[in-house]
């Protein structure tokens, strides 16, 4: 009977249809903007409409978190659960999404930096998630978990480690292919920023003035003495604004922007001294967001969230390792790769298979429309007729609730509208 089961379930396993509009652009808006669509969100929205639903997220504040009692004896899992924690409340909204993406675009990671120094920098994004981007990375640039992230901790002026000076540019605030540095300037920088080292006992930072930079460098067409110096430098380059504006456009549409939008976004964002709230607004409100829906593939973490809410169960966070997204391990300093690689055969394998073990533990369907309950389970208000021919299929086959449930859970998880965002 399980093998019965594995193959039904399987039979959803369709290539996902990218599609140019919704049908729920309320639920497009709460895909993307936070962790949803939850039950509690569609309560709370009603009939409002998605651009109501959107400046509702604007304006909503972060939500109230509880920092855990982490110690030097502390394990990785424990960090990771409490974050996932946090983005599994109903309220955890646009502020904790945009926690999520800095922390996949200003990258640290456990297999340098401790959980507690972890959970720390996370503190810093969500202190500054919506805040001032120029004020979050002068903070990160000397945070604990960045400074061995990067190998800046240790660093001495006459011999410095560039890794942070580089990455700075090229992956957090300038671009790779931007040409707004020379090799000269990441030397240089790399000058600037040294002679700093942490202290791990009180998990705080020390500088050093001998190990630093006894009196100034070139760098971006300016001098700088120190990393405060370095930081301002990046952020007034024109090219800070368009390379940060162009990364979250990308974030929230699933494409980059045209060269005409990248500009008057950039220009927003220039404006408003590197504000990213306004930004972040500008984005999101224009109306062509609305129109691409269900145009990417969701990410290992997003499918993890909407599937523990299908199936109303927490799944082993090892899942997220198996699917390649386990929050505070990005794979390197570029964070986790985008869109294809989460429709890969190897993540839809490992989808399958948790949707095989974990559907059985879901609860009955209603029992005068378990199709139509299952669909709406999953945060959707609609599916393809194709989709929805496997979900019939299945319920045939299936006898009694429990394994109608079981079967119209699995499929679902594995149905090319679960898959896109």
């Amino acid at each position: 009977m399980a093998s019965q089961h594995q193959s039904i379930i399987k039979s959803a396993l369709r290539p996902p249809r990218m599609a140019s509009s919704s049908e729920d652009p309320v639920g497009h808006v709460l895909r993307r903007l936070v962790f949803g669509p939850t039950p509690e969100q569609r309560t709370r929205f009603g009939s409002a409409s998605p651009a109501e639903v959107i400046q509702a997220l604007l304006v909503d504040g972060p939500i109230k978190v509880k920092t855990p009692q982490l110690n030097e004896k502390s394990d990785d899992e424990e960090a990771v659960e409490w974050w996932l924690d946090i983005m599994r409340r109903p309220e955890a909204g646009l502020h904790e999404r945009m926690v999520w993406f800095w922390h996949g675009h200003l990258t640290s990671g456990l297999d340098k930096a401790s959980p507690l120094e972890m959970v720390t920098q996370l503190g810093l994004l969500r202190r500054n998630a919506m805040g001032n981007f120029r004020t979050m990375l002068q903070e990160i640039t000397v945070d604990p978990a960045m400074l061995y992230w990067l190998d800046g901790a240790d660093s001495y002026a006459e011999a410095p480690n560039e890794n942070y000076a580089r990455e700075v540019m090229e992956l957090f605030a300038l671009g790779r292919h931007s040409g707004a540095y020379t090799e000269a300037d990441v030397r240089s920088g790399a000058k600037a920023l040294a002679g700093y080292w942490v202290d791990d006992e009180n998990n705080s930072v020390v500088f050093e003035r001998e190990d630093a930079l006894s009196g100034s460098v070139e760098f971006l067409g300016g001098q700088v003495s120190r990393a405060a110096d370095v930081i301002d430098a990046i952020c007034d380059h024109p090219m800070c604004a368009r390379f940060v504006a162009g990364s979250v456009h990308e974030y929230f549409f699933g494409t980059a922007p045209s060269e005409g939008r990248l500009d008057a976004l950039a220009r927003v964002f220039s404006d408003a001294d590197l504000e990213i709230a306004p930004l972040v607004e500008a984005v999101v409100t224009d109306p062509a967001f609305l129109t691409h829906s269900m145009s990417r593939p969701r990410s290992g973490l997003e499918w993890f969230l909407a599937f523990e809410r299908l199936v109303d169960t927490k799944v082993d966070i090892w899942t997220l390792e198996l699917l390649g997204q386990i929050p505070l391990s990005p794979p390197n300093v570029a964070g986790w790769p985008d869109n294809e690689r989460w429709l890969s055969s190897g993540s839809v394998m490992v989808k399958a298979e948790t949707a095989i073990d974990y559907s059985w533990d879901s609860a009955t369907l209603d029992s005068s429309d378990p199709v139509g309950d299952v669909i709406s389970r999953a945060g959707l208000l609609s599916v393809s007729d194709s989709t929805r021919a496997v979900l019939e299929e299945a319920r045939g086959k299936a006898q009694g609730r429990r394994e109608e449930a079981t079967l119209l859970h699995g499929v679902m998880a594995m149905s090319p509208e679960f898959a896109l965002t």
